[in-house]
């Protein structure tokens, strides 16, 4: 179900909201009941196969967990655990692209697994993973198994995230304020829900015609102008930027009408100068779970900056294969692994108050630049092989030959340049290339979502102003969804 259709609107939404408030006359525990299985309907609720995945892996992680902290001084259950969850994601999101690999690599003929990607399989195994290992760390003693599973399968940040640390959420539910109404919890909430829906609805789908319409022509086996590469691969930047803000708004929001605050995920990284700060606004907890139990585990850049950039790469690398189970995302990983282990060295190499160090700092460490190169690696994000990234690549760069206006078709006979206009193929939607330029001022002058809420600080209840502007743009979008011409959000995929 996602969060911006009508059915969770008019009909979820109010369920929820209203067994939540009935729930906290009684007691914590009864509300964490009604909204472990509130959750477990919304997980389920297109696919039943999909809850006997989670629900085998609550069960197997709770026990892990179980263990390690009986068995503290024993590093094998931490052990089992970490496999088995690495083995539980891989069987289900990587048993195919392995075999498609080996069948190419030694010339078989293996067939497929019929099976098909559970929602969110990539979330809770990290969650659970992070939770694994703060148990052996000491960090967490539980031995609830309501707390844990509300843990893993609270709706709002189930399917996407944020992905939360255990100890962000058990603070919040043992609290007896918690059992309290928190209005200035509820209107923010409902503010950052309406924000991050009009986001999903208006900005981000409304701009997806036009990468949709780049990947068109690919699929119909024609090249893209010059300038249809790059209006399609600069409005897909924008699209998957607003897509998981909202997102992100959405999730933080709806957990705030429940009571629960949830970390910050998403935080203006197109505003970021360098690609080290960009993944510090990106996805932010998963940005912290690579950082925290991977870069930092192999040594980070303790032993060297070499060995560090050598890390990050690995780190990143493994960061681009968890989105998806194809070349395309590990070479994505790989890119900004590079990115991140150059602008380290540029950092060094760059120190000083020189003239051409400043220059050079100035030309390399800003958010234009960054912005190209970032919209560069979206080419591998959302080309579906590699063929179409080279096509894509090709074009961007003019070795696809140059397209221009029909006007000038008396001067230029070349097959190099052709007189077919700038957008020769006619796929890419004209109607929504205005707005381009509005939203790239947004995204790098505009406040966001966390400062207009105050998600930063101690959430106040938002100005009457900002009250109703979001009650305005609720209605909007309530109308839009209504039209029933939504589109997934694009980190549901992973």
């Amino acid at each position: 179900m996602l969060f911006q259709e009508k059915d969770f609107i008019l009909l979820f939404m109010p369920i929820i909201l209203l067994g939540f408030i009935i729930s906290r006359r009684i007691s914590i525990k009864f509300i964490l009941i009604f909204l472990i299985l509130s959750s477990a309907s919304f997980y389920c609720i297109y696919n039943i196969y999909n809850i006997f995945v989670i629900t085998t892996s609550i069960i197997i992680n709770f026990l892990l967990g179980l263990c390690i902290y009986k068995y503290s001084k024993s590093n094998i259950f931490i052990v089992i655990g970490i496999a088995f969850n690495v083995l539980y994601l891989g069987f289900f999101k990587y048993s195919n692209f392995l075999i498609e690999n080996i069948n190419i690599i030694f010339n078989k003929e293996y067939d497929f697994i019929n099976i098909e990607l559970p929602l969110a399989i990539s979330f809770f195994t990290f969650q659970q993973i992070a939770y694994l290992v703060d148990t052996k760390k000491g960090s967490i003693k539980n031995k609830d198994f309501t707390i844990y599973s509300f843990f893993i399968l609270f709706f709002p940040q189930l399917i996407a995230g944020p992905i939360v640390r255990f100890q962000q959420i058990i603070k919040q539910i043992i609290n007896p304020s918690f059992l309290k109404y928190n209005s200035n919890y509820f209107t923010a909430g409902f503010c950052l829900f309406s924000i991050g829906m009009a986001k999903k609805l208006i900005m981000a789908d409304g701009i997806s015609t036009i990468p949709e319409g780049l990947f068109f022509i690919l699929e119909t086996n024609r090249i893209p102008s010059i300038s249809e590469a790059w209006i399609g691969m600069l409005a897909f930047a924008l699209q998957i930027y607003f897509d998981f803000s909202a997102y992100s708004d959405m999730a933080i929001g709806l957990a705030l009408m429940l009571g629960i605050r949830l970390p910050i995920n998403f935080d203006s990284p197109y505003k970021a100068l360098d690609i080290v700060d960009f993944w510090r606004r990106w996805h932010i907890t998963l940005s912290q779970f690579l950082r925290d139990y991977l870069y930092i585990p192999l040594g980070g850049n303790r032993l060297g900056k070499l060995r560090g950039c050598l890390n990050a790469l690995l780190v990143m690398t493994i960061g681009g294969l968890w989105h998806g189970a194809s070349w395309t995302f590990l070479f994505w990983g790989m890119f900004h692994g590079t990115l991140i282990g150059l602008t380290h060295f540029s950092r060094n190499l760059l120190k000083g108050s020189h003239f051409s160090s400043v220059v050079l700092r100035r030309i390399i460490f800003n958010r234009y630049f960054l912005f190209f190169l970032i919209t560069l690696s979206w080419v591998l994000f959302r080309s579906e092989n590699f063929l179409q990234a080279k096509i894509i690549y090709q074009s961007l760069f003019g070795m696809n030959g140059l397209d221009i206006t029909r006007s000038f078709s008396t001067y230029f006979i070349n097959e190099n340049i052709r007189c077919n206009g700038f957008l020769p193929n006619s796929e890419i939607d004209l109607t929504v290339l205005p707005f381009l330029p509005l939203f790239l001022i947004h995204i790098w002058y505009l406040p966001n979502s966390n400062h207009l809420i105050g998600l930063k600080n101690n959430i106040k209840k938002p100005s009457y102003i900002l009250q109703f502007f979001c009650l305005i743009i609720f209605f909007i979008s309530l109308k839009i969804s209504l039209e029933e011409t939504l589109y997934e959000f694009i980190y549901f995929n992973f």
